[in-house]
């Protein structure tokens, strides 16, 4: 049973990368890489009002645009093992711009599958 389940894994990931062209894979894996925090970003924010730079971010972040709430919500790493949070609001007269500060080394035919071994391995209690 277990052979397969992971053939038809198999399978179906071969199908998935068949139906995609280069640009797909190289997109899926540079934000893949920055929601990992190995791409240096820089996030400004502009009002369109009056052209004045309201707020910049730079380093290594996850950013996800929040439009339930209007709002960015920045992951940043400021160390190996720290973190902070950041939200930051939008208006109608803001916009902003993610700029990738430094070249990523990506291959176009790596496809990458990562998995949080947290996720994984199961909370086992003793008592």
């Amino acid at each position: 049973m277990k052979k397969i389940l992971i053939l038809l894994t198999l399978v179906m990931g071969i199908g998935l990368l068949s139906g995609c062209n280069d640009a797909d894979v190289v997109s899926r894996n540079l934000s893949e890489d920055a929601d990992n925090f190995k791409v240096q970003r820089r996030i400004t924010f502009i009002n369109t009002v009056s052209d004045e730079v309201l707020y910049t971010v730079e380093g290594n972040m996850a950013i996800v645009a929040d439009t339930a709430d209007n709002q960015l919500e920045i992951t940043a790493q400021t160390g190996s093992n720290q973190f902070q949070k950041h939200f930051l609001g939008l208006s109608p007269t803001t916009v902003y711009i993610v700029e990738q500060l430094e070249w990523q080394d990506v291959n176009k035919y790596q496809f990458k599958i990562t998995l949080k071994p947290s996720a994984i391995i199961p909370e086992v209690e003793v008592r």
